[in-house]
């Protein structure tokens, strides 16, 4: 489990929300040779609302399906995974250069996101496969790459379709997505040498095992494509708590929901709250108006995993995009997201975003690993609309 971390950064954000609403000269050598071996949060009450009791104020419904745009501008302030392993500071760097993003669609009824084919980005790498790679990792979506939320079993979120290929240098890796007699996996090629296919436990855990180093960078690059779809996911959950939400926020100024603590009987404030900045003064929740999601000591505790998260940290959600409208006597949401006008920062963005491992064979014998802390910082923009022609 331990590579599905950037899914699992953010995880504990998502399931909040979710439960709110109620090339140059060829490498071929380095690449060819063996890689050295890297050294829900469900409310503790069981129910789905925010810890004050409030239930959703407003009444509006969501589209069968919306498009969405996932930017990540190159330049300050970039949007960074970090972590440390060994006592060795590794990092990534997600930007979208020449005006890509990724482009697709989101069913908020059958909880599907997918990633259009031709969404691009790249992703610069420090300190890891041996060095840094400035140049960076172009990633291409070949194949439309569908993923489930909320479907049982953490195997069962692996897409089942979908391809996407990295070029750097000379070289090109393609992966697709297969479900051979239901069992998840991949077959992954480089360059013109015969296809291989890893089940989906052991594709993921590629990165830190000595393998190849193509097919540790083909997993990193899975995780990194999971974490966007992660992030698009809470964007959108994020959006529709807003809207449902408005009253209280507006009436309070934070609504706050149940989270975990570790240990359970730890004396700290495990309350994460969303909290809502009257950006222009209009007194209501307006569009351009900023969101903050801030969390302290916050445990994901889920029942089928005992790789278990504590995340602390915020996200400020800039530049808030929702557009209500009236059909038929019912309110849709047709357009939300967050956007700036002004880009001097991204819409949705992490200030010092820790998360933690906390490892064990029972829940009564757990621990924490220190070399499992990651951090994100730096953002996105994300918009989502109707799609053309839809109304």
């Amino acid at each position: 489990m331990e590579n599905q971390f950037w899914k699992r950064i953010i995880l504990c954000a998502l399931v909040v929300a979710v439960t709110m609403l109620p090339a140059a000269c060829s490498d071929d050598d380095d690449d060819d040779s063996p890689a050295a071996p890297a050294s829900g949060e469900q409310a503790d009450n069981g129910n789905d609302n925010p810890a004050d009791g409030n239930e959703p104020e407003a009444s509006f419904e969501m589209l069968d399906l919306y498009d969405f745009t996932l930017s990540i501008q190159e330049g300050e302030p970039n949007l960074t995974l970090t972590q440390t392993v060994s006592g060795t500071e590794r990092r990534l760097i997600l930007s979208n250069r020449d005006g890509g993003s990724f482009i697709g669609t989101y069913d908020p009824v059958a909880q599907i996101l997918t990633f259009d084919s031709g969404s691009t980005f790249v992703i610069v790498t420090i300190n890891y496969f041996g060095g840094s790679d400035l140049d960076g990792l172009s990633i291409l979506v070949e194949e439309d790459i569908v993923f489930q939320e909320d479907v049982p079993g953490i195997q069962n979120t692996f897409p089942g379709e979908g391809a996407f290929s990295i070029r750097y240098k000379n070289n090109i890796i393609v992966v697709d997505f297969v479900s051979d007699d239901g069992s998840p996996g991949v077959h992954m090629r480089f360059n013109d040498e015969p296809v291989i296919f890893y089940p989906y436990n052991d594709f993921i855990h590629l990165l830190d095992e000595n393998v190849l180093v193509w097919q540790q960078k083909a997993s990193l690059v899975f995780h990194v494509i999971e974490f966007l779809a992660e992030q698009a996911i809470l964007s959108a959950r994020t959006g529709e708590v807003i809207v449902a939400h408005a009253a209280s926020l507006e009436k309070n100024g934070s609504i706050t929901f149940d989270c975990g603590t570790f240990p359970s009987n730890a004396d700290v404030d495990d309350l994460p709250t969303l909290a809502w900045l009257d950006t222009d003064e209009s007194g209501g929740i307006s569009p351009g108006d900023t969101f903050r999601w801030d969390f302290t000591s916050c445990w994901i505790n889920e029942e089928e995993d005992l790789i278990d998260d504590l995340l602390r940290g915020r996200i400020d959600l800039l530049g808030r995009v929702g557009d209500v409208e009236q059909r038929d006597s019912v309110d849709f949401l047709t357009r939300f997201g967050f956007d700036p006008e002004v880009q001097t920062s991204t819409g949705v963005t992490y200030s010092n975003l820790v998360q933690t491992e906390i490892e064990g064979e029972t829940l009564e014998q757990v621990s924490i690993n220190p070399e499992r802390t990651y951090l994100v910082s730096g953002g996105y923009n994300i918009l989502f609309s109707e799609p053309a022609g839809a109304e």
